[in-house]
C-alpha cells in the first residue's frame, strides 16, 4: 500500500496531508469517517513490513502507546493493516515538535526549558509507571502545541520493563546524540536513561546545540560514554545549569531519581523565579524547600562547568569523583562494537560471530593490566528474571547476549548461562533465556502425551 492523499484506511481513515517521515514510517494527517475528528497515523514504510523484527517492534509501539494514558503522551486510537502495511491512528497534536523551534529560534529561555522539562519529566514518570521506558527521548519526538502543552510521541524502539527484548544480541536502540552512557555501551537500560535523554533535550534548549557532537554516531556514542558535556553558556542561571548537569551524570545513581522528580523540580524552579521568570508565583512550602536546597548546592559548587584540559591550572577532579584510567577505555571499546553491530545487523549483514566476540576481547585486553575481575556463579542466576540478571551482571562490569530457549522454567528467566568463574570486567556472558513454546509445538506435545 502507497500512502497518498485519499486513501481510506480500514474503510475509515482517510488520509489529508503528509505530516512528517520517519526512520520506520510516514506519519499523516487524516480524519475519522466515523467519528469526524481528525487524528495522525504513522504507517510502516513497505520496505519494513516484511521484516519480521521491525513489524514486531511497529506493533509494540501500538500495544506499548495505547497501554498509556496521560495527557502529556499522544493517545493511540487503532490500529490496522491494509494491503500488508500496518499502521497507527493517534492523536493528532497541533502545534510543531521542539527540534523545529530550536532549529529556528536557536537557544530557549532558561523558564521555557524548565517548562518544557518539566512537563515532559511527568509524562515520562506515566510512561514508567507502565513498565515503558520510551529509550528515544530527542526533540523531534517533543511536540509542543500552542499553548505551550508538551507531548511526547513516538513509542517505536520503548520496551516494556518485563519484556524479552526483540534485539537480543543487545543492539543498541536510540538516537546516538541522545542516548544514555548504559545504552551507548550496551548496558542495561532504565527509567534513568530516558532522564539522561532529556537533560540533552534540556541542554540543547539552552544552548541552542548538543553537548555532544561528532563525524558519525560511533564518535558520538564514545563520547556520551568517556567526556563530561561543556559548560553551559554564562547567562543559564545557576540551578538551572546545576539541574541539567545533574541529568547528564554518567552513573545513573547520581541523576534525578526518578522522572517525577526530575520534573518537579524543574516546575518548582521556574515557579521561584530563579530562572528569571518575571511570571513566577510562590511556591507552596514544601517545593519552596526543594527549590532552596539545590540552590543552596548549586552556590557551594560555583557555576556549572564542563570539563577543561589539563593545560588549565584551575582544573582539579576531586578525588572522591576519580575513576579507574582503564575504565573509559573498556566503555569505549564496548560501545564501539556494539555500535558496529547494530549498524551491520540493520544493512542485513549476518555479523553475529564477529560482534559477540569482539567486546569481550577488546574488553579483557583493555582491563587485564587493572586485574579487574569478577566472579558468576551460575546457581546465583538461574531461575531469576533476564532484566534482574542483567541489571547483576552489569552492576559486576559483565556485558550480556541473549538467545531464546524453549523449556526449562518460567518465561522469561534465565535458565542457563556461559562462561561462568572468575572472569574480567567486559567479558560478555551468554544468557538462556525460556521462551513460550510455539503453538505447533504444544500441539505437537499434546498429541504426544495422548499417544
Amino acid at each position: 500500500m502507497k500512502p497518498e492523499t485519499d486513501v481510506l484506511l480500514g474503510e475509515r481513515y482517510l488520509l489529508t496531508t503528509r505530516i512528517a517521515g520517519g526512520g520506520m514510517g510516514e506519519v499523516w494527517g487524516a480524519t475519522d469517517q466515523v467519528l469526524g475528528r481528525s487524528v495522525a497515523v504513522k504507517i510502516l514504510r513497505r520496505e519494513y513490513a516484511d521484516d519480521p523484527t521491525f513489524l514486531e517492534r511497529f506493533r509494540n509501539e501500538a500495544r506499548n502507546a495505547a497501554g498509556l494514558s496521560h495527557s502529556g503522551i499522544a493517545a493511540v486510537y487503532d490500529y490496522g493493516e491494509e494491503d500488508g502495511s500496518p499502521y497507527i491512528v493517534m492523536e493528532h497534536v497541533p502545534g510543531e515538535a521542539l527540534s523545529t523551534m530550536i532549529a529556528r529560534d536557536g537557544a530557549l529561555p532558561a523558564a521555557q526549558t524548565l517548562d518544557i522539562i518539566g512537563q515532559a519529566g511527568l509524562a515520562l514518570q506515566a510512561a514508567h509507571d507502565g513498565g515503558v521506558i520510551h529509550r528515544d527521548v530527542k526533540p523531534g519526538n517533543l511536540v509542543i502545541s500552542p499553548d505551550g502543552t508538551v507531548k511526547i510521541t513516538d513509542f517505536g524502539i520503548a520496551r516494556a520493563t518485563n519484556a524479552v527484548p526483540l534485539t537480543l544480541t543487545g543492539a543498541i536502540m536510540g538516537t546516538a546524540y541522545y542516548i544514555s552512557p548504559e545504552q551507548a555501551s550496551g548496558g542495561s537500560v532504565t527509567p534513568s536513561s530516558d532522564v539522561y535523554s532529556l537533560g540533552i533535550v534540556a541542554y540543547e534548549c539552552l544552548s541552542g546545540r548538543r553537548p555532544f557532537d561528532g563525524n558519525t554516531p560511533v564518535s558520538v556514542a564514545l563520547a556520551q560514554v568517556r567526556e563530561d558535556p561543556p559548560a553551559l553558556p554564562a547567562d543559564v542561571p545557576p540551578p538551572v545549569a546545576a539541574l541539567v548537569m545533574r541529568m547528564l551524570e554518567k552513573d545513573p545513581a547520581d541523576r534525578p531519581g526518578s522522572a517525577a522528580e526530575l520534573g518537579a523540580n524543574a516546575l518548582a524552579l521556574k515557579a521561584s523565579g530563579a530562572a528569571g521568570d518575571p511570571g513566577a508565583a510562590a511556591l507552596p512550602s514544601s517545593d519552596a524547600a526543594g527549590v532552596t536546597r539545590m540552590m543552596t548546592r548549586a552556590e557551594a559548587a560555583g557555576p556549572a562547568r564542563g570539563p577543561r584540559h589539563d593545560t588549565d591550572p584551575g582544573f582539579l577532579l576531586p578525588p572522591e569523583r576519580a575513576l579507574p584510567r582503564w575504565l573509559p577505555y573498556a566503555l569505549a571499546l564496548g560501545a564501539a562494537a556494539v555500535l558496529l553491530l547494530a549498524v551491520t545487523r540493520s544493512c542485513g549483514q549476518d555479523a553475529s560471530g564477529t560482534a559477540t566476540n569482539s567486546p569481550s576481547a577488546t574488553s579483557r585486553t583493555a582491563t587485564s593490566s587493572a586485574s579487574a575481575r569478577a566472579t558468576v556463579r551460575a546457581a546465583d542466576y538461574i531461575g531469576r528474571p533476564l532484566t534482574d540478571v542483567q541489571a547483576a551482571l552489569a552492576a559486576l562490569g559483565l556485558r550480556t547476549t541473549v538467545v531464546a530457549s524453549e523449556g526449562g522454567g518460567a518465561v522469561g528467566t534465565v535458565k542457563g548461562l556461559s562462561p561462568v568463574g572468575a572472569l574480567d570486567r567486559g567479558d560478555t556472558v551468554r544468557l538462556s533465556v525460556v521462551q513460550a513454546p510455539a503453538k505447533g509445538d504444544k500441539k505437537k506435545g499434546k498429541d504426544e502425551k495422548h499417544k
